[in-house]
């Protein structure tokens, strides 16, 4: 009788092994992923040191700017080790399929970061069109 399981058994997950041209696509996508987490790395701290500078501004909003900053060190900081992880995967061999999966928690918690920042986002804009539509009449 045919299982419609398609899941691998313990002892064919371990010792799966991706193949040459799926390890240079993963690591030529993981050098692209550390080329951008240190953009964001090197954005985030300059935000971040330029809101520490301007704490005594009248002009300017610090805190904000400060945020920014801690969002994108903390954007490229799962980019580069999701990047690491790739890697991993494209340069060893017998941990693949570890080292995909770890690439994979890190991805979850940038985009759950991402989630949650377009989720508050769009409630704070709902409520000023709310306010703004209220305001007016």
């Amino acid at each position: 009788m045919e299982s419609y399981n398609n899941e691998p058994q313990i002892s064919q997950a371990a010792s799966y092994e991706f193949n040459t041209t799926e390890e240079k696509l993963i690591g030529d996508l993981a050098g692209k992923m550390k080329f951008v987490s240190y953009f964001f790395m090197a954005v985030g701290v300059v935000q971040a040191f330029a809101g520490i500078l301007h704490l005594t501004s009248a002009t300017l909003d610090p805190p904000s700017i400060i945020i920014s900053g801690l969002i994108n060190l903390a954007i490229g900081i799962w980019t580069y080790k999701a990047a690491s992880s790739f890697s991993l995967v494209a340069k060893t061999r017998g941990h693949d399929l570890e080292n995909l999966m770890d690439a994979l928690k890190q991805l979850k918690k940038l985009y759950s970061l991402q989630y949650w920042l377009l989720i508050v986002a769009l409630v704070i804009f709902g409520l000023f069109a709310l306010i703004n539509l209220f305001s007016q009449n």
